[in-house]
């Protein structure tokens, strides 16, 4: 990236600048803010794409150095053992968060209607987000996972998709992607066409990463936080909306409620905003809802993944991972399920 100190490149003219190219939009409203020029100011600013791009680079780099010191074994490293310590000190603090929320969510909801003159007008405006959301995750699926299913698999998107409905169902109830981990791979195993093998290895790892609904509502709500706020929405804004959504929402945790920090990291990063923006309180209590039906979507895109791992996978591959999963499931009784099993047979016995 080339920062123009002197000014030899830029654009001068008599009178007032009045145009700009979509190039130089996006160069402004984009990379600059993907490759910043300094990281401790990402995070007091919260640009949170700069510091996505930087986690990557330092994952990949923190990856090399494992595989020439310690032969890629995590466990031996220092750093990760530090960052797994820290994570679960937040993961802790959280928790206590969550036990306090639902009185923060009362306060910041009464506080929400008590200011509005006019509340008609203020569910409204929420109705349009649930209903642009719904719309977004229905055409996600018409337009990416039917097609998807219809040209790599080559099947009938819609029997595949009709035998996921309980684990959707589950889903809904729970809002949690790890909790219906069970389910999904009941309902594609029930498909018969997933080895096991496969199943049980993307499902619980898409369960994780794989967050099609998370991706698809980030930029409904950051436009709508937008819009109410009265920011202009240019083109750079939505095409860097959606790189944070597509990279963001894999780190998002598979537990409810886990995409509202990101959406007000998203926003401020995207429309140069700090704090929480306001109507925000809305989005907090309509996502009991919401992320009900992100974490639908999130499944079914798990499911469809495994479908098209198992088409695009040699077959020569599958049957490998169908002998150690074979290997592995005559292995476990004995090391895994042991005192259980025994217990088990100490119950029977007369």
């Amino acid at each position: 990236v080339v920062d123009d100190i002197s000014e030899t490149f830029a654009t001068t003219s008599s009178g007032a600048r009045d145009d700009i190219s979509l190039s130089d939009t996006i160069y402004d409203g984009v990379f600059t803010k993907l490759v910043t020029s300094n990281i401790f100011s990402s995070f007091d600013e919260g640009n949170f794409a700069a510091i996505v791009i930087l986690a990557i680079a330092f994952g990949f780099a923190l990856g090399k150095v494992l595989m020439e010191r310690v032969n890629g074994d995590p466990d031996r490293s220092s750093v990760i053992l530090f960052f797994k310590e820290v994570n679960d000190v937040f993961l802790k603090l959280i928790q206590w968060i969550i036990m306090v929320t639902p009185f923060a969510v009362f306060s910041l909801v009464v506080r929400a209607i008590g200011g509005q003159d006019n509340l008609v007008e203020a569910f409204e405006n929420v109705g349009y987000l649930v209903v642009a959301s719904m719309l977004s995750m229905v055409l996600h699926i018409l337009f990416v996972h039917v097609i998807l299913l219809g040209l790599i698999c080559k099947i009938n998107p819609f029997s595949y998709l009709r035998q996921l409905v309980p684990a959707q169902t589950m889903a809904f109830a729970c809002a949690s992607s790890a909790a219906t981990i069970p389910m999904t791979l009941h309902c594609v195993e029930s498909t018969g066409e997933v080895p096991e093998s496969i199943m049980r290895f993307v499902i619980p790892l898409g369960a994780t990463i794989n967050m099609d609904g998370s991706a698809t509502y980030f930029p409904c709500s950051c436009i709508w936080l937008a819009i109410l706020n009265g920011v202009e929405v240019d083109a750079s804004a939505y095409f860097l909306l959606i790189i944070i959504a597509s990279v963001g929402s894999a780190g998002t945790a598979p537990i409810p409620a886990s995409a509202l920090a990101l959406i007000i990291t998203a926003y401020n990063t995207v429309f140069n905003g700090s704090g929480t923006p306001d109507g925000f309180e809305y989005i907090v209590a309509i996502d009991w809802f919401t992320d009900r039906l992100i974490t639908a979507l999130n499944i079914t895109g798990d499911a469809v993944v495994a479908r098209m791992v198992t088409a695009l996978a040699p077959i020569d591959v599958i049957e490998h991972m169908e002998q150690t999963t074979v290997h592995d499931s005559v292995l476990l009784p004995d090391k895994s399920i042991g005192s259980d099993k025994s217990s088990d047979d100490e119950a029977i016995t007369p």
